[in-house]
């Protein structure tokens, strides 16, 4: 079905990804000459027309979205399956580390996460097709261009998922907030799954049940909790340090 793409990162960085069809950019007029060159050049090398248009088209095309006078008519963007997330972390020489989302309906959250994921290290995103916002244009735009380069596996069952990755070697972890283990005394270096649920109830009680353990983010007393976007990213940041300390302690002892 393909959607239109808004917003320079975006557009950006899907001609770079490659992984989705690009068939047209459109480009604001009065931004010929303005910071727009190196777009244009990308676009240019891999065969995409460029239209300029009025500032009409995008006020039809675009109302109320930041666009910054660039968009781009789009293919979907493909998903993968689970094998594909263990064989991206397999080339890296690196244990899977892969964000499971339970339940995020919120395309700004979704984006943010997504970002997160892309700038941690994270090999791949577990979505259910159901309860779950859409890989839209407006969710590339909240990720500034990370989700054209995530890999999506899209589920029936979050349970069923779950158990899979299990089967394939890693634990599951999920972020909760009453939960006794604390991020920080947790080891979160080995193949892992970490698992955010949606921005009102959180994890569903069936995936909780099938999580190897929980973790919660410290906070002070009298702090309402995080949203799922930055304890998504707190959870995501403890998991790459940690990581990285275990590789960076490998090397010394070499």
């Amino acid at each position: 079905m393909g959607d239109l793409l808004f917003g320079t990162h975006p557009v950006q960085e899907a001609l770079i990804a490659g992984r989705r069809q690009v068939e047209k950019v459109y480009i604001a007029a009065r931004r010929k000459e303005r910071g727009t060159k190196s777009l244009v050049a990308l676009a240019g090398r891999q065969h995409v027309p460029v239209e300029y248009v009025s500032d009409g088209f995008f006020r039809s095309k675009l109302t109320g979205m930041v666009h910054q006078g660039v968009a781009a008519q789009v293919g979907d963007i493909p998903v993968v399956n689970g094998d594909a997330v263990l064989e991206r972390a397999k080339n890296e020489g690196v244990s899977p580390l892969i964000l499971a989302l339970d339940g995020i309906v919120d395309p700004q959250n979704l984006g943010s996460l997504v970002r997160s994921a892309k700038a941690l290290g994270v090999h791949g995103v577990i979505l259910p097709k159901a309860r779950c916002a859409p890989l839209s244009a407006t969710t590339s735009k909240a990720s500034a261009g990370a989700m054209e380069h995530m890999l999506f596996v899209r589920v029936p069952n979050m349970v069923s998922a779950l158990k899979g990755c299990k089967k394939r070697g890693c634990w599951v972890a999920g972020a909760v907030a009453s939960a006794k283990l604390s991020i920080a005394a947790s080891d979160l270096t080995g193949p892992l799954v970490l698992v955010i649920g949606g921005e009102e109830k959180g994890i569903r009680p069936l995936v909780q049940e099938t999580c190897d353990f929980l973790v919660s983010i410290p906070q002070m007393d009298g702090v309402d909790s995080l949203n799922a976007a930055v304890a998504g990213a707190i959870v995501m940041y403890e998991a790459a340090r940690q990581r990285r300390g275990r590789r960076e302690g490998e090397r010394a002892r070499k």
